[in-house]
């Protein structure tokens, strides 16, 4: 048997902080078909959009600025993207 130091397990440890629970409003059925229809993408829904806005920097992302970015063309969702990265 090796000698050195006795490792004690405690259990998993964690990282990073806690997890955030989306999208379960809906079964889980419910949650598969609409990820696959890509409607849970950060470009359709609440809660994607404001995580990603949140990971770029931008806290207390409003449901108003969601609106106002829901009605933006393809083209201008991603320089939105871009734009929040300076």
């Amino acid at each position: 048997m090796a000698k050195g130091k006795k490792s004690s397990s405690s259990g998993p440890t964690k990282s990073h902080g806690p997890k955030k629970k989306m999208w379960h409003c809906w079964d889980s059925t419910t949650r598969l078909h609409l990820a696959q229809a890509g409607l849970l993408t950060k470009y359709h829904n609440f809660e994607s959009w404001q995580q990603a806005v949140q990971a770029k920097g931008k806290r207390n992302a409003t449901k108003a600025e969601f609106d106002e970015f829901d009605k933006l063309s393809d083209e201008d969702k991603n320089a939105y993207f871009e734009n929040l990265k300076k």
